[in-house]
């Protein structure tokens, strides 16, 4: 069968070729000759060729194109007949074709009609293929009569191509026809023709595909969604009682996905989820060569500023890192006032506002610096007033903090914490600054705030990423050795281990007992009340928290290079120290980033890292 389906109307255009008839002998026909190659335009009709339409319509690919010769029947030209029986002698057959260039001389037209039953129109086209090639035929005719068309086409891939239509009319009775048009508006548009073949039988005909996968819609109703949206939370050991929840299952509906088809692979595995958690750990050497380097330029308009000293803290309790500057000059120290610096530090980028300056004199010498704080200063005054917040409607946590920062450029999302739902004026908070008042609704958890500076994006995770008594199982996020390990130090902080903790919100909020499992839960550390103790999740992860600074804490301070097996680190990273064999585990603390000039221009680069380790009893 051959489909015919149409996107849109005919416009009927200028042909830029002129068909001139003969009237003497032999008579060939009409055959048409090109002398340019054929340039791509839009053709309005498309050919597909199925049993069945295709719903969703196929789209075009324009990126490739596969060229294919169809043969069948035993003669060597391919051939298909449609027959339509009339009995009129009176037709017309017109064609018009979407060309817009003028007369072309190279066009030799003839034509003769041989009899009233027989007339025959023959065309010989040859053109180029470029990127897309499409055909525009048209046939209309005005009597009632049915009539026989006999259609042969023939596509090759070579640069001059052919095609050859051949209409034929017989005075037979019509064996079938069924033509449905839809046009000028609706969603499909299609014409089917039902061809019927008139003759002696020749032999079976078989239809055989064979190649790539055809693109197509692959529908199912096993669909299986990405995340539940159920939840199921156990807060009590299980009993053999009867459940007071019935789950019940209903069928999922049929959902469509679109298979893309080019190629003998599936493009939609399943693949198994994969941890890419791979700590990073520098290689140990006899001796490490580095070529340390310092920029500084400012953001608006790259000029760069000649600094000679620099250092940048941060740690788990600061919502933004600290930032100290020397400036080699007072030009370079009047140019970075109050401007958003990019300062690169062995290829790794930092971004800091310089906020407040200072001068210092010197009988032969003045020195000019400045001090200020990183990126999301933004979102803290003088750059954002300090307003009052309420959240009138429910809203999940992450909505809640996102709510906050609307209109800032900044967003946040969380890492490592179940998002949970705040009821309407649960949160309250008066007359702060955006990034403290995120700072505040985070910290009612035991969380921190991490800062992209680049991407203006903050990210809330917990104070403790890994709890201590899970730390031997966790793989760290970069293990260091004592071959990166420039200076040591470590200090023990005596504490009480608890394990249980109760929790209560406010106007709103719930009772909670948290405590360590596998433990008795008879040491208790301090109550805890906070707004945001509104569900069960939000007690787990501010109770959690809580434990785990409980306890004996050994506080290490170790210096380390900047290089490109060793990056700077970040609190509340996991960090492995490598004792021969042995790793142990802490988090991080703070970090501190200092780099320097001296006046012979050597340039020396270091992080020193405060880990905090959690030691058993004795």
């Amino acid at each position: 069968m051959i489909e015919l389906s149409f996107t849109k109307l005919w416009s009927d255009r200028t042909s830029p070729i002129a068909i001139r008839f003969i009237d003497s002998p032999p008579f060939t026909g009409i055959t048409i000759r090109f002398d340019e190659p054929w340039v791509a335009r839009m053709s309005p009709i498309s050919l597909r060729f199925g049993d069945t339409p295709v719903e969703p319509p196929t789209p075009v690919d324009n990126t490739f194109g596969i060229e294919c010769g169809f043969i069948w029947i035993p003669p060597l030209e391919p051939q298909a007949e449609l027959i339509i029986t009339e009995s009129s002698t009176d037709f017309e057959n017109q064609t018009s074709n979407d060309w817009g260039s003028l007369f072309n001389d190279g066009v030799l037209v003839t034509s003769a009609w041989q009899s009233f039953d027989s007339h025959g129109v023959t065309a010989a086209m040859g053109w180029f293929i470029k990127d897309e090639i499409r055909t525009d035929i048209s046939f209309n005719w005005t009597t009632p009569k049915d009539y026989i068309s006999v259609t042969k086409i023939t596509w090759l891939t070579p640069d001059e191509h052919q095609q050859t239509q051949t209409l034929n009319w017989l005075a037979v009775e019509s064996e079938g026809l069924n033509l449905s048009v839809n046009w000028w508006d609706g969603y499909q548009h299609q014409t089917a023709l039902l061809l019927q073949y008139h003759g002696d039988v020749r032999g079976s005909e078989c239809a055989v595909k064979w190649g790539v996968p055809a693109a197509r819609w692959i529908c199912s109703s096993k669909y299986r969604p990405p995340k539940s949206p159920i939840t199921i939370r156990f807060s009590e050991p299980f009993s053999a009682n009867t459940s007071p929840i019935t789950i019940r299952f209903t069928a999922s509906p049929e959902v469509c996905k679109w298979y893309p088809g080019g190629g003998l692979l599936n493009p939609f595995p399943d693949l198994p989820d994969l941890d890419f958690n791979i700590p990073i750990e520098p290689q140990l050497r006899r001796y490490y060569l580095m070529q340390p380097t310092i920029t500084c330029v400012r953001v608006s308009d790259n000029v760069p500023i000649v600094i000679s000293n620099i250092n940048i803290g941060r740690s788990r309790g600061q919502w933004a890192s600290t930032v100290s500057v020397d400036f080699s000059s007072r030009i370079d120290a009047t140019r970075a006032e109050n401007q958003l610096l990019k300062i690169g530090i062995n290829g790794y980028e930092f971004y800091a506002y310089i906020e407040q300056l200072s001068c210092s004199k010197v009988f032969g010498n003045e020195t000019h610096s400045g001090s200020g704080r990183s990126r999301c200063a933004e979102l803290a005054a003088p750059y954002m007033m300090p307003k009052s917040y309420t959240n009138a409607t429910s809203l999940s946590f992450a909505g809640l903090l996102n709510n906050i920062l609307q209109n800032t450029g900044w967003s946040v999302d969380l890492n490592g914490i179940v998002d949970f739902v705040v009821p309407a004026g649960a949160f309250s908070v008066g007359n702060k600054s955006p990034i403290e008042q995120v700072q505040e609704a985070v910290a009612q958890l035991g969380c921190m705030l991490l800062c992209d500076d680049e991407n203006q994006a903050l990210t809330v995770v917990p104070r403790w990423p890994t709890s201590p008594w899970m730390m031997a199982g966790a793989a760290p996020d970069i293990t260091v050795h004592d071959a990166v390990i420039t200076r040591y130090s470590e200090s023990k902080e005596i504490g009480t281990e608890c394990n249980v903790v109760w929790l209560r919100g406010e106007q709103q909020g719930i009772s909670a007992k948290v405590k360590r499992a596998g433990s008795a839960g008879d040491i208790a550390t301090d109550d805890i009340s906070a707004q945001l103790i509104v569900d069960n999740q939000a007690a787990r992860t501010a109770g959690t928290n809580a434990l785990a600074d409980t306890g004996n804490k050994l506080n290490i301070t170790m210096s380390l290079p900047i290089m490109a097996d060793l990056p700077p680190l970040t609190p509340g990273m996991l960090i492995g120290v490598r004792e021969g064999v042995d790793v142990y585990k802490g988090t991080c603390d703070s970090v501190s980033i200092s780099a320097s000039i001296s006046n012979t221009g050597d340039i020396d680069i270091e992080q020193s890292i405060t880990l905090v380790r959690h030691v058993a009893k004795g």
